[in-house]
This record gives C-alpha cells, structure tokens and sequence, in this order.
C-alpha cells in the first residue's frame, strides 16, 4: 500500500486465496508492452557463494526462486533486495541484486504480530503469487492483470467477507467504505508494476451480489494489500518497494513453475523466518 493511505489503513500470510484467477480481462485499453531497461538488465549476473544465504533459509519449501529482503535492524525503513535462483545441482546463485528497497516507515514486524495501521512490513516468508498493474512488462510468466478505474482492493474492518479481496468494480450492495480501499488505478507511479504476497489472504473467494467476496475470511486486525511494487516518494506503509527498473525486471525473472517466494526481516532473523 502507498503511504498515501496510511492514517486510514495499513498497507501487505496465513490462508492463500486464488486472488485474481478467472477474473476478466481489464476493460481498459490494451496493455502497455515494456522492456525492461539496460540499466536493470546489466545489473543480472550469477553469483555463488560457498554457503549461500538461501542454503540456511528453513522455509522455502519447494522454491527454487526466492527474493530476500533484508534491513540492517527492525526499525528501520530502508532495506536491500537480492534475488536468487537454485540451479539443478540443488546449489543457489545470486540472479541480482543488491538493489535499494523501502518498506514500512515503522520498520519490520513479525507477521503473527503485525496489525492494521501500524505502518510496519510483515516480517517472514510468503509466497509471490500474482501481479497486476497500470501496465503488463513484455515477458512476465507470473499470472497478472492489468488494472483500470473499476478496480478497487478493500481492506474494510467492518466488511470482513471483503477484507483484502481484489475487487474488479464497486457493486451497489457493497458495503465495505471507499475511505478503506485502494483505488488501484489512482496510484500511477506506484501501482505500474506490483507483486501479491501471500500475507492475510482470504480462501474461498467467489462472486455473490456482484462482488467477490470469501468464504474463510482474512484476519481483519492484521491489514491487508502488502504487495511488492514501484518506489513512492519514501517509506512505505507496510509493502516493499523497488525503483521502477527493478521492478520490471523482477516480474520478467520470476517462474510461476519455481513456486517463487519472498523472505523479508532484519539481517538478525533472516534464517529463523
């Protein structure tokens, strides 16, 4: 979530939901193509160190690609990102990165821990489930929609059915309140290109009265929308962010068959996460 939000409504794992499959396509105009720029390509190249930091990460599961995001302590709001890639020797090399990143203006916190409003990121590992965005980077393999003014992310506390469920238009009967949603489209800099994480996700979503809503709800205390996406003007209010060249070449690199995931937390806790 842009920090735009943030004396409204904390920004992005417990239940995965299927968040964005069978929705329709966008209504806008036909997707921006992009390349990503020589810039965020030159910085790509392996590197592999004797015991690298994904061989001492306890829950990667069935990864072979994973993102580490790690900040020097758990109050700060500026943190790296590198991504790394397992070779089919089982061994892991370094795909890019170091690259700058920014999350929550509070810093980390544990996930179990972490509440609505609090302006803290998520601390742990989560999957990278899909994208979406103002416009699609030419290459993406990641499931992603492109979004346009009917499309709307709710994290209303007082309509928990709706609560961090994607929604594709504002139905009559909806009850969840604009003041405690994100109008996706609105935020052209940030939302060009993000990443869903898989952090408080509802299961069960399906469309009842013209809107989607679940089945097993989100935790309404803990927040909603943390999402990996475009750098704002600063700190976040609980997602990461990357400059806008990163983040094209993030979604062009990530493999839906390598079951990505995401591992976020101060240096100190990296491998306990």
């Amino acid at each position: 979530m842009p920090v735009a939000l943030r004396l409204r409504v904390a920004v992005v794992v417990v239940a995965a939901g299927t968040l964005l499959a069978g929705l329709p396509a966008a209504t806008a105009a036909a997707p921006t193509t992009e390349q990503p720029t020589a810039s965020a390509s030159a910085s790509v190249g392996p590197s592999q160190t004797r015991r690298s930091l994904p061989q001492r990460l306890t829950h990667l599961g069935s990864s072979t690609q994973v993102l580490v995001v790690r900040a020097a302590n758990w109050s700060t709001s500026h943190a790296s990102l590198v991504a790394w890639r397992q070779s089919s020797d089982g061994s892991w090399q370094r795909a890019f990165g170091p690259v700058p990143a920014r999350i929550g203006w509070n810093g980390f916190a544990w996930a179990a821990r972490r509440v609505q409003s609090s302006g803290e990121t998520p601390a742990g590992t989560f999957r990278l489930l899909r994208g979406f965005g103002l416009a699609r980077p030419a290459g993406v393999r990641m499931p992603y929609r492109v979004v346009d003014l009917k499309d709307w992310w709710p994290y209303d506390p007082k309509d928990a059915r709706t609560y961090n469920v994607f929604q594709t238009s504002r139905s009559r009967a909806a009850r969840w309140r604009t003041s405690w949603a994100e109008h996706l489209a609105t935020y052209r800099r940030q939302y060009r290109y993000a990443m869903i994480l898989d952090y408080n996700l509802p299961s069960g979503v399906h469309v009842d009265g013209g809107q989607r809503v679940a089945t097993v709800p989100a935790d309404t205390r803990k927040g909603g929308g943390i999402f990996l996406h475009v750098n704002g003007d600063g700190a976040t209010a609980g997602c990461v962010s990357v400059a806008r060249p990163t983040m094209r070449t993030v979604l062009t690199w990530l493999d839906p068959t390598a079951l990505p995931r995401i591992v976020m937390g101060p240096a100190s806790v990296l491998d306990r996460l």
